[in-house]
């Protein structure tokens, strides 16, 4: 089967809206099944069909919106433009 399941760290996440937004963003991807966040933990997994969607373009779907996710940096631009409460608290 070419259903794989990847783990996401999350770690700018920052609320349920932070949350929210990472979630729907990897939802509305084709080849995505599943997406569990997990807020506290500042993780995720994600379910998704290898021969439609490769991990990467998962990733990018989530620094594109403005957060960081594994070793990947968010978007600046994307970033800038969060709701104060989805921004890292200032010197973190």
């Amino acid at each position: 089967s070419d259903t794989k399941t990847a783990e996401l760290k999350l770690d700018s996440m920052q609320c349920m809206m932070c949350s929210m937004s990472v979630e729907e963003a990897v939802a509305d991807l084709e080849g995505v099944s599943k997406v569990e966040i997990d807020l506290k933990g500042k993780s995720g997994k994600v379910t998704y069909k290898a021969s439609l969607i490769d991990f990467p373009a998962i990733e990018k779907a989530i620094t594109s919106i403005g957060y960081s996710v594994n070793d990947k940096k968010a978007d600046p631009d994307a970033y800038a433009n969060l709701e104060l409460c989805c921004k890292m608290p200032e010197g973190q």
